[in-house]
């Protein structure tokens, strides 16, 4: 009347289909713990950017003021070699000048 078909696989027990099944439930049972940890990974590595975002601008706001007090300097240099230049030829003007200088460069050093 019928015929039985063999499955070219052995049909496993029951009890290992039970076990299998267990740990799969213990395995995604973990998964929200998983993604609340990974979403708290990412919150932390947002707010690490941001604190060097922050640590960067603060960074590029000072490099941008040294830079301003250097070409100050350098303008007081060269103003300071032309009033040594009349000091053969105008004594009195070049001691106003360097003392102007001085007072420049006081308030230079103060912005640092």
């Amino acid at each position: 009347m019928g015929e039985i078909i063999q499955f070219p696989v052995q049909a496993r027990p029951l009890a290992t289909t039970i076990m299998l099944a267990d740990q799969l439930v213990t395995a995604t049972a973990e998964l929200p713990e998983l993604v609340s940890a990974v979403d708290r990974m990412g919150r932390s590595a947002e707010s690490l950017c941001r604190a060097l975002q922050g640590g960067l601008t603060a960074m590029n706001v000072a490099f941008g003021r040294a830079l301003v007090v250097n070409e100050a300097h350098q303008r007081l240099q060269m103003a300071v070699q032309k009033a040594m230049e009349l000091v053969d030829t105008d004594p009195e003007a070049a001691a106003g000048r360097l003392a102007e200088l001085r007072a420049d460069y006081a308030q230079l050093t103060a912005l640092r």
